[in-house]
Formats: C-alpha cells, structure tokens, sequence
C-alpha cells in the first residue's frame, strides 16, 4: 500500500520542486530577531517574537514568581482588551471549534475571510453553519456576504485585526457599521494586533475611539508570552455560555503553573510597553521606507508586518531563498494563499532588530533586485 502512496507523493514533491516552491529551510521554530544556521549569521524577519516576552518566569526564577491561576490569566485577558470576561482554551482550533460550533446552529450563518483557512485557526471549517466568505478587507464584498446571509437566524462575521497578506490593520469602523446594518455579531482575531499595537497594548480596537468594540476578540498567546493556548474574549453572557460545555469536552486549557505565571507577568509588562511598541513601528517604517527607495511595490500597513509585492510565486520563493543564502530570512505568501500572480515576501519585525540591522538587510535587498519583476523594481 505505501509503495503506491510514496509514488504519489514524489511525484507531487517533484512537481512542487520544479515549480520553484519547495521549502529547503524546514520548519523554522526560532522567535530571535538574529539567528543562527549552520554556522551562518541571518537576521530573521520570519518568525521574531515582536517584544522580548519569554523567560519572565523561568526554571532558574520560578522560587521568586508568584505563582498565578488559569482565572487570573483569564482576567488579565479581559483587563487588557476591556471585556467583560474570558475564557482559555489549548489550541487556537480549539477556540475557533468552540467559538463556531457551541455559538452557532444549522440555522446560522458564519461569514468569515477566505485567507483564514491557511490561518492558526484554520478558519470554521467544521462549523455547522452556512459558510460565507468574503476576501481580505474588501468591504463591498464584505457587505455582499451580509446581506446574501439574511436568510440564516443570526450572523458571525469574523475578521483579522491585522490583514495577514500585507500587515495593514482592518477598517474596523466601517465593517462595524455594516455589521449594524445588517444585524451581525462581530469577532476580531487579536493574535497579531493584542499587546502589539495601540496605547497600553489594547490591539487594534484602541485606535478607534468613536466605537464600540467588537462582541467577542479571540487569539492565541504567542505574543503574549506562550507558544501555547489560546483565549476567546468578549461580553459576559458569550462567555458564560462557552463555560457551559458538555462533560467530555475539555475547555480549560491545561497551561503549566509556571506557563500561567510567564503569561501574567508578559501582559502586566506589555501594558507598560508602549515606548518598546513606538520604536517597533519605527524601525518598521524605517525599513519600509529603505525598501521604498529601492523602487519596491509595499502595500499600506499600520502594524510591524509589511509585504513586498513580487507577483509570481515561484520567483517570490526564489528571491526567499537567495535572501536566505545571503543572511536575511523572510516569509513567502504564494498561492494558494494569494492568488497565483499576487506572491509577495511578508517581513515581520522584532524590537531586538536595530538600524544597523535595517541598513545590512536593505543592502541585501538591493543585491537581489535583478530578481524582482521590472515593473515592481523600476526607480521611482
């Protein structure tokens, strides 16, 4: 039987191979602003952590941390995006499960972005509801979906802080304008917005004063001190009713002591954190900006992630690796995640990268402009 099966997967291998999409580098697990492989020196704008987060209650600490409870977690949640409650769970799937099945019936409707199948989350997939999906921050098509749903009982638009294809945050007044409209409840995934962006770490709801946040905010932990777990947030009774699980469901997750405590400790830090979340965004624009001058096509962004916009997949992934080759490693969105002539390079930046850092990788991008599509490298 696996003879068969291993052909079929050379030969995919094969075809993914000469497409010029196959992933050498493996699984790249480090959050280091600056790395190290094979005894090569990069500077890793593909997976830093954004703020030095981790290691607030190590092994070699743990006798002078206080030790916390999966409440205490949960209310710091709940203080730090101001929601009336939260609750954890062990995986973002988990969360996303919990928050489309237990919420919603055959009768509903789910509305949410078509990029959030390749997300953590993996979209609701499994979700009872009838599905609808909408692209990226088009608010038209957004609209579209709403009111192609006004047959279900009740609505679930769910919607990315921060666009994961070019790191811009999202229209939020409009879309909870539409959402009024069209009687929607609204759910904003923080992962990439939560202790990151806005006055003391709110996310992207802070940077709108004039409205009222979205019903439910969700996330994972990853920027707020664990690789593990994942919360949904939001108005008391939506709470509540997910704390009603059946027995053999486990909702809590089962988070270390000490990973609790690392936690707390991350987000009592990161509220106090908006000079480290300036120079964040600084550096980020810096870099945008030396990019720029080299002629290079950068959608807008609010965030410390951006895209370079290349077009075809496979030269995206050809210009990843040469980068790679040279000392800067960078993240590839092609199809299917964009479509097939939309590739870009996504960028993501840590507070430990310094300008020295910035001015090194703008070298190497200039080294490896040849590579990029005449009409996207041209001078401006």
């Amino acid at each position: 039987m696996y003879t068969d099966f291993r052909e079929q997967l050379c030969s995919r291998l094969a075809a993914i191979n000469d497409a010029g999409l196959y992933n050498s580098l493996g699984t790249l697990m480090t959050t280091d602003a600056v790395i190290e492989i094979d005894g090569q020196k990069l500077l890793n704008f593909s997976t830093p952590a954004p703020f030095a987060l981790n290691g607030y209650c190590s092994v070699g600490q743990a006798e002078g941390c206080q030790t916390e409870t999966t409440a205490a977690l949960e209310a710091r949640i709940a203080r730090l995006l101001k929601t009336d409650d939260c609750i954890l769970y062990n995986s973002p799937s988990d969360a996303n499960t919990a928050l489309t099945n237990r919420l919603l019936s055959r009768a509903d409707a789910v509305i949410y972005n078509s990029l959030s199948q390749f997300a953590l989350s993996g979209g609701p997939t499994f979700c009872r509801a009838t599905k609808y999906k909408y692209h990226g921050f088009d608010i038209d098509d957004i609209e579209k979906q709403l009111k192609l749903s006004q047959a279900q009982q009740n609505r679930l638009l769910i919607i990315d802080a921060v666009d994961l294809a070019s790191g811009n945050i999202a229209p939020l007044n409009r879309i909870l304008a539409l959402a009024e409209r069209y009687k929607a409840v609204v759910t904003i995934d923080q992962t990439l917005s939560a202790g990151l962006i806005g006055q003391g770490g709110r996310g992207v709801c802070s940077l709108f004063d004039d409205i009222d946040a979205p019903e439910i905010q969700t996330g994972t932990l990853q920027h707020l001190g664990s690789n593990a777990g994942a919360y949904i947030a939001g108005r008391r009774e939506i709470i509540d009713f997910l704390r009603q699980q059946p027995s053999g469901i486990q909702a809590a997750a089962p988070l270390t002591p000490q990973n609790i405590s690392t936690v707390c400790a991350a987000i009592d830090s990161i509220v106090k954190s908006d000079t480290k979340r300036q120079y964040l965004l600084q550096i980020t624009n810096y870099f945008i900006k030396k990019l720029y001058c080299l002629g290079l096509e950068i959608p807008p962004t609010m965030s410390s992630r951006f895209a370079v916009m290349v077009g075809d997949s496979q030269n995206a992934c050809l210009i990843a690796s040469t980068l790679a080759w040279k000392g800067v490693l960078v993240s590839v969105a092609a199809a299917p995640f964009v479509s097939k002539d939309d590739a870009r390079l996504i960028i993501s930046l840590s507070a430990k990268h310094t300008k020295d850092d910035i001015e090194h990788a703008a070298e190497i991008f200039k080294s490896v402009l040849p590579l990029f599509p005449k009409e996207i490298s041209q001078t401006r």
